[in-house]
């Protein structure tokens, strides 16, 4: 788990125990006490939109499809959930992903209840209709199962079931116990024959109950029926909390309690135990079997001819790259789905002009290798898909390729994908996190840091307050590095929104005019925005008085909850500059101003200062906040909320005016 938990949270869920099923067993599926049906809170988490009442899974092994493979796994899964409030209802449409290419995984067997009170308070259980339920194709490679239940509202409770089929032998699905709602009661059962043997990783913190035995079974194979032993194991928890979203947190899965599987021996009999660990180089022999992924990077691209012939005839290696990422940038456009293999193929992508991010990186590699530049595919997992484990080589936990060059000891990390960001910025979504650079014969995982590009926003006001009060004048804001990416990524899609989140008004008080954003195609200047503002100053007596945190970016406290339960991840350094020019008419002077003000995290990671002076009737204040981290434990909240409470007073401080 990225970070433990706080022992708060542990307290908690030891403290509330729900009525268990261990004594009676679990309900039948479609059976349903009316205790069920009157809850209107989780006991041991209060204000839970909804609330996992079972979440039940078995893995088991079957004979094999003849001429397929010799096992198949069985995995079935049972989920039933009370919805208590009303954005709980999202519950009540279930999305279940599969691997469908060439019918490997399937779901079959799919049951699913609505469960309601009547008027006369007596349980109505409704049968989902197969209308109901369907499978959508999402790639050649992906499907999903959508269960819809339209009889369910706030205080239904829903519940399915269905049963998985897959043609593998070493594939164990991984059991995550924990959910964004609250779970009371979790259960997974595996049997295992022990021709198999997995390493289990076991991210708990919190109480398991654990129970293992070895029986003799008989298997049906194509050589007829084998005895084997078989490992049946089963882990339950229960009352386990939600784990909900907290400002700047990484990728909820990170955080949730879970175990995980890997093959890693296999016993063929009379001793002859098999050490058959998958290891990152044979990943790499894997992707470059793929035609999906190697053998795209082996593709011949006639029609792709004249771009490489202008591009050899830039001598300057950085901007012969520059031409064909921006050529691949903007020329071909991303249909919005994330993948490590080219569903379409490169051929095809260059041809339609669209694609998914590998069908457009890996084509961005071709063509880069095709004018002399040695780039190579790098593997990711984005910063909201999660953590990634490099001491286990799964594929899965990687859910985007980019480009990788090395040009005189400078690195290039590309995504050609996104439209907003300069070749030489390493992507927001992957900066500061681990890769793995797909290059034969072993792989090689690098981090991809970048501490000297930032997210950075410098705020210029100035104006003048008249007699009446009334502060009228000019904003500058620009950004640069990251946030340059991030707004003109805004504006570019919806102007309206963009407004509204970078220059919400703070106050009733102030509106705004003459927006203008200038730089939009100009990659190298920072993304300016303009605009006028008039500020009614608040008044009492005759004394006026105003703040000059807007515009800023740092115009709301995100860290206020009184606990916290993950990190906080800002995954880019971030740099905050404010200027301020404001001048007084003769009819008010400066009654009291800020005093000159530092602030620094116990660990120097944040600092922030405050500079003020008047002349002439004119105050000059000047803002600086620098982090020098992006990454802070709950460990230490209390004391970075502390802060963060301190710097936004200092933001927030008023300057008071008053008549002479």
């Amino acid at each position: 788990m990225k970070a433990k938990l706080l022992l708060l949270y542990f307290l908690v869920s030891i403290f509330f125990v729900s009525a268990t099923y261990a004594q009676k067993g679990l309900p039948s599926l479609g059976n349903i006490e009316k205790a069920d049906l009157l809850l209107t809170d989780c006991s041991f988490d209060k204000g839970a939109d909804a609330l996992k009442l079972i979440d039940w899974g078995k893995l088991y092994y079957e004979r094999g499809t003849v001429g397929v493979s010799t096992f198949k796994t069985v995995y079935e899964k049972r989920v039933r959930t009370k919805l208590l409030k009303q954005n709980g209802l999202s519950y009540a449409n279930v999305t279940i992903p599969f691997y469908s290419h060439n019918n490997d995984e399937k779901i079959v067997k799919i049951e699913a209840y609505t469960y309601n009170l009547d008027a006369n308070g007596k349980i109505s259980k409704t049968e989902v209709s197969k209308s109901s339920i369907y499978n959508k194709k999402i790639n050649n490679y992906y499907s999903e199962l959508i269960i819809a239940f339209p009889e369910a509202k706030v205080g239904s409770v829903v519940e399915y079931k269905y049963k998985m089929e897959r043609e593998t032998m070493g594939h164990i699905k991984d059991w995550y116990f924990q959910d964004k709602i609250p779970t009371q009661y979790s259960e997974y059962e595996i049997n295992i024959p022990q021709v198999f043997r997995f390493n289990i990783q076991s991210s708990v913190i919190d109480s398991i109950d654990v129970k293992e035995d070895l029986v003799k079974e008989n298997l049906s194979m194509d050589e007829g029926v084998y005895q084997t032993q078989i490992l049946k194991k089963k882990f339950v928890m229960r009352n386990l909390l939600g784990i909900r979203n907290e400002p700047y947190m990484a990728a909820t899965k990170d955080y949730l309690q879970r175990i995980e599987f890997q093959l890693s021996k296999m016993d063929y009999g009379d001793g002859d135990v098999r050490d058959i660990r998958v290891r990152w180089e044979d990943v790499i022999t894997d992707l470059y079997k793929d035609e999906d992924f190697g053998k795209q990077l082996e593709t011949v691209m006639p029609e792709a001819e004249n771009l490489t012939t202008q591009a050899k005839k830039i001598t300057n290696k950085k901007e012969r790259l520059a031409f064909v990422f921006n050529y691949i940038k903007n020329n071909v456009s991303w249909n919005n789905e994330e993948s490590i293999y080219a569903y379409k193929g490169i051929a095809k992508t260059w041809k339609i002009n669209t694609g998914n991010t590998a069908d457009i990186n890996l084509l961005l590699v071709k063509l880069l290798n095709d004018v002399g530049l040695n780039a190579q595919p790098i593997l990711f997992s984005t910063r909201d898909n999660g953590l990634v484990n490099t001491y286990y080589p799964f594929i899965n936990q990687l859910n985007i390729v980019m480009a990788y060059i090395l040009i005189d000891d400078k690195v290039f990390i590309l995504n050609a994908t996104d439209k907003y960001s300069p070749y030489t910025l390493i992507p927001e979504k992957i900066v500061n996190t681990q890769g793995f650079i797909a290059q034969k014969p072993n792989g090689k995982w690098i981090n991809a840091t970048d501490y000297s590009t930032k997210y950075k926003i410098q705020t210029v006001l100035s104006g003048t307050i008249d007699n009446d009060g009334v502060l009228k004048g000019e904003c500058i804001v620009n950004a640069s590095g990251h946030a340059r990416t991030q707004r003109l990524r805004s504006w570019i899609n919806d102007k309206n929104d963009f407004k509204q989140k970078y220059f919400a008004l703070p106050s009733s008080n102030i509106s705004i005019e003459n927006f203008i954003v200038n730089n939009t195609d100009s990659t190298n200047l920072p993304l300016e925005q303009k605009v006028n503002y008039t500020y009614t100053l608040n008044k009492s007596g005759d004394y006026k008085y105003f703040t000059t945190n807007f515009f800023t970016g740092l115009d709301k406290n995100p860290f206020i909850q009184e606990d916290r339960f993950t990190d906080i991840d800002f995954g880019i350094l971030q740099d905050y500059l404010i200027y301020g020019n404001f001048t007084l008419a003769s009819g008010f002077v400066f009654d009291e101003l800020p005093k000159n003000l530092s602030l620094v995290m116990p660990d120097n990671s944040i600092v922030f200062n405050r500079y003020c002076s008047v002349e002439d009737n004119t105050l000059n204040i000047k803002i600086t906040v620098e982090f020098k981290k992006t990454f802070y434990p709950p460990a230490i909240y209390q004391e970075f909320k502390e802060f963060y409470k301190k710097m936004f007073e200092g933001l927030n401080e008023q300057i008071v005016i008053k008549k002479k």
